[in-house]
């Protein structure tokens, strides 16, 4: 019984990673991003928000990804117009980036879809079943911090 329920995992968790995963990066493409661009200024939206200096060494363990990277993302979102990025203030190892009006037009446009995709992912569940759907997505996502394949 036990490989039974493997396949299905399996089938289900790849079917709703292709599904998200697709939406995404239509919306995305639309934009002229790479989903690794999209990701990375939903990071520095985030921190700019927060109030935060941003280092290559924090962005490269948030992307989980090598500084070199990061540089390169970074420079073709100052490219295309979604972010601007000086030397920090206090250091100069870190970076004080602004992003623009384009990079929060899009932010915001992923945040409703992201909103959308999550809605039709709990549709027709009860508060009772989304708390439940929600313990156990956290378990898996901690579970999967640990792996060491």
């Amino acid at each position: 019984m036990k490989s039974e329920y493997r396949k299905l995992y399996d089938l289900y968790i790849k079917n709703i990673a292709h599904k998200m995963r697709y939406i995404c990066d239509q919306k995305v493409s639309e934009y002229g991003l790479t989903s690794s661009q999209a990701i990375l200024l939903g990071i520095i939206s985030r921190s700019v928000k927060e109030d935060r200096e941003l280092s290559r060494a924090y962005l490269q363990a948030a992307m989980k990804i090598r500084g070199p990277s990061v540089t390169n993302l970074l420079n073709k979102l100052e490219r295309g117009g979604y972010i601007f990025r000086s030397t920090g203030q206090t250091d100069g190892r870190t970076f004080h980036i602004q992003v623009t009006v384009k990079g929060e037009t899009f932010v915001n446009e992923m945040d409703t879809v992201f909103e959308q995709i999550e809605d039709q992912l709990l549709k027709g569940m009860s508060d009772e079943t989304k708390e439940t759907f929600l313990i156990l997505l956290k378990q898996a996502s901690d579970n999967m911090d640990k792996a060491t394949f």
